[in-house]
Order: structure tokens, then C-alpha cells, then sequence
């Protein structure tokens, strides 16, 4: 049996209203030398009719603990020399496949990342979202967002799953981010200046029902790391991300207040926990009016 170049890995549940563009988006990159692994968490949605009529994926339908839990078990299948992580919302673009094999026939490439087009899914025209990451150590500075690696949008060789380890299943939300910090402290990551994939920014998506889990486990992950690297900045580095935070949770607020006034509100208290300083500001006082 011919070893696949690409391993495609796609974890899903519930996602029947997005699958099919998934594994079409795939098909139409035009290559032979792939596999696409689907570890699907027994869906109740009609996953598993659109999967049955893709006989080349390799489908497992099994209960799992998580994504991270499901993408691990794809990994530990995939065969090719390329990981590609594509969850089931998401969707590469039309000669993807292309710019990833050229970039890969450099030998001292082990990693490379571009740019996601974004679809809310909203009538509005998709938007490009470009991809930053200059030093590591700015994942550390998480409320500031220095480092946005798209995750469908970044390629690796799979020996480095070897080198490193696999995804840490006790996290649910940052578990790509926390990946890419262990392989960058080995592994240069290279910059395409090229659209690889489309991230579709669906209500239910992870990115945007759960913001405010995607900050509790950065600040869980990332926190200590940085106490760890500075100590002698741990004073000014918590009181930098308290007001960052603070920007962060009222942003939050500010997006839902209209149509979610009690998560609004959630969000409002979690800012004036941040930084006290923000009820001063006309933008908390105008949100929190409106949630009333």
C-alpha cells in the first residue's frame, strides 16, 4: 500500500450541516497521494449518512472524550508525512494542497502557517484574517494577541507528534495554541503569504460560543509559563493582562448586549473584576445601559 503524503484528520459531532463541504474541499484540492480521517463522537445529526457517501474517508464512529481525544486517536492512524487538522466547519481552498507540497520539499521545513478567509456565515462578503507569529514567547502574552496562528491554516510533518507529544486532552479550547507553543520551542515556523483555508465562523463553532473559555484556559496554560520566564515581572505582567483583559471582557460585552443581555452582563463583571478603572469609561457605562 502507497504511504499517503497528506493525513487529513477531522473531528466531528453534530456537524452535518458542514461536513459535506469539509470532505469536498478536500477531494478538490485534485491530489491522490492523501487520506482523510474522520473520528466522528457517534452523531445523532445525520453525520453518519454524509460520511457513507465519501467510501474513501476512513470513518470511525466511537464515543470519544473531547476533540482533543479524537483528533489524538486520527494522529496515532495517520500515516502520511503531512498532518493536516481540518475540522468539520472548516474547508481548505482551491490549490492548497499545491502551496503546502512546495513548501514541504524543503528539507528544513517542518511547519508552516497562512491565512484563513473568514465566513460568518451572515450574508456579508467573507473577510481575510492574516496570520502573525514572529516569537514564541509572544503566546505567553496571550491578552494581547501578538501571535494568531489560524489553525486550519497550519501544516506540520508528523514525526514531530513523536518528538513532542500529542494534543493535551484536558484542554477543550486552546489545545491547538498549546500544541504549537511545544513545537515552536523546537521548530522554526514558516510564514506562506497565501490563503490556505476557510474558517467558517458558524454560531455554533467553538471560536464563538465559547470566547470566554478560550481566556480561562489560555490564562490556566499560558499564565504560569510566563510567571515561570519573568519572575521579576510577575507584579507588572499580571497587572498588564488584567488591563488587557478587561478591554477583552468588555468587548465581549459590548458584542452581546443586544441579543444576549445576561451574558452581557457576565461579561461586564468580568471586566470590572480586570481592572477596576473601566466603570470610568463611557463604553462600560453605555453597555451596561443597554443590557438593562
Amino acid at each position: 500500500m502507497n504511504v499517503p503524503f497528506f493525513s487529513v484528520v477531522t473531528p466531528s459531532w453534530n456537524q452535518a450541516a458542514w461536513l459535506e463541504g469539509c470532505i469536498k474541499s478536500v477531494l478538490a484540492q485534485g491530489v491522490a497521494d492523501f487520506e482523510h480521517i474522520v473520528f466522528d463522537n457517534c452523531s445523532s445529526d445525520g453525520s453518519a449518512e454524509v460520511l457513507a457517501r465519501h467510501p474513501h474517508l476512513i470513518t470511525h464512529m466511537e464515543k470519544d472524550t473531547g476533540q482533543s481525544n479524537a483528533l489524538n486517536k486520527g494522529f496515532g492512524l495517520a500515516r502520511g508525512e503531512i498532518i493536516c487538522w481540518l475540522n468539520a466547519d472548516d474547508q481548505y481552498v482551491h490549490g492548497a494542497f499545491d502551496i503546502v507540497r512546495r513548501e514541504f520539499a524543503k528539507p528544513d521545513v517542518h511547519v508552516i502557517f497562512g491565512d484563513c478567509e473568514e465566513d460568518f456565515c451572515d450574508g456579508k462578503p467573507p473577510r481575510i484574517r492574516k496570520a502573525r507569529f514572529e516569537r514564541r514567547e509572544d503566546m505567553l502574552v496571550w491578552w494581547e494577541k501578538r501571535t494568531d496562528l489560524l489553525q486550519p491554516a497550519v501544516f506540520f510533518r508528523r514525526r514531530l507528534l513523536d518528538e513532542i507529544g500529542p494534543l493535551r486532552e484536558d484542554l477543550h479550547v486552546v489545545m491547538d495554541t498549546e500544541l504549537w507553543w511545544r513545537m515552536s520551542e523546537r521548530h522554526t515556523f514558516h510564514r506562506v503569504d497565501s490563503v490556505l483555508a476557510c474558517q467558517q465562523r458558524q454560531p455554533d463553532s467553538k471560536t464563538i460560543k465559547h470566547m470566554p473559555r478560550i481566556y480561562e484556559e489560555k490564562a490556566r496554560v499560558f499564565g504560569p509559563l510566563l510567571d515561570a520566564a519573568e519572575p521579576q515581572r510577575i507584579i507588572a505582567n499580571r497587572r498588564a493582562r488584567g488591563i488587557g483583559m478587561g478591554r477583552r471582557w468588555l468587548g465581549l460585552a459590548q458584542s452581546a448586549a443586544k441579543t444576549n443581555p445576561e451574558a452581557a452582563r457576565v461579561f461586564l463583571r468580568r471586566a470590572r473584576e480586570e481592572n477596576r478603572l473601566l466603570v470610568l469609561s463611557p463604553r462600560w457605562w453605555m453597555t451596561n445601559l443597554t443590557t438593562r
